[in-house]
């Protein structure tokens, strides 16, 4: 995560800038650098906003980066249908999701 604490500080030119840009102080970019503080999902989503993608939200936050790799786990498995229990634990076979 440093590494692109690093490039987000980068991208604005320091980090006073950085925390300008982002509504923190220079101090909290600072920590955040240092990994005394982590980046809250807010903030790094903020920071991809107005990054222009150039540094991904998940890149900084690892809550959104585990939150990602999840969505992208479940899209992979949709390849077998799910089939849907009744309430008595039955399966209805035209109960499916895709």
């Amino acid at each position: 995560m440093a590494q692109k604490i690093s490039e987000l500080i980068n991208h604005f030119g320091s980090q006073s800038k950085t925390g300008d840009a982002l509504g923190v102080s220079q101090a909290t970019v600072s920590y955040w650098l240092s990994g005394s503080q982590k980046v809250s999902p807010e903030k790094a989503m903020l920071a991809e906003i107005v990054t222009g993608g150039a540094i991904k939200a998940s890149s900084l936050c690892e809550l959104i980066a585990q939150v990602e790799a999840r969505h992208k786990v479940g899209e992979s498995s949709t390849e077998f249908p799910i089939r849907a229990r009744g309430p008595d634990g039955s399966v209805c076979a035209s109960s499916t999701f895709a």
